[in-house]
């Protein structure tokens, strides 16, 4: 199995509550540096977050503390497929508040609606409805 897993500076915390509030992320388990054995030789935060567990649109997606600057993903996205043009707007909006929107939402010759946004966490995503894939 293949999970990727996103490295916050500091603030992923945040992130997890705003990707729960914008694409419905599921949080499965967080656990935070505090919970460490005193032992470990870790030397981040206690509220830093070691590992997390979430599903966002029924893929799982790590998210963890410990970088040490702001993300960067120009050659990563994530694609999310939905099912109308409402959900693909609204989606898209909620990313794209705080954010930078890279290519509107429009039709495309290979569906009818998609649109690429960089959230305020810097991570890039493709929203698009699902007609794509048929």
């Amino acid at each position: 199995m293949l999970i990727p897993t996103i490295h916050f500076p500091g603030n992923c915390e945040e992130a997890i509550a705003y990707y729960k509030e914008t694409v419905g992320a599921e949080v499965k388990q967080i656990v935070y540096f505090r919970d460490a054995p005193s032992d470990s030789g870790i030397d981040l935060p206690p509220n830093f977050v070691t590992y997390s567990d979430l599903l966002i649109y029924g893929t799982p997606i790590s998210m963890t503390d410990g970088a040490e600057t702001q993300i960067t993903c120009e050659n990563f996205t994530l694609t999310v497929f939905l099912h109308s043009a409402e959900e693909v707007t609204s989606v898209f909006n909620k990313l794209a508040d705080g954010g930078q929107v890279i290519e509107a939402l429009a039709p495309q010759f290979w569906t009818s609606l998609s649109g690429d946004v960089k959230d305020r966490f810097g991570l890039n995503w493709t929203i698009c409805a699902s007609d794509a894939l048929e």
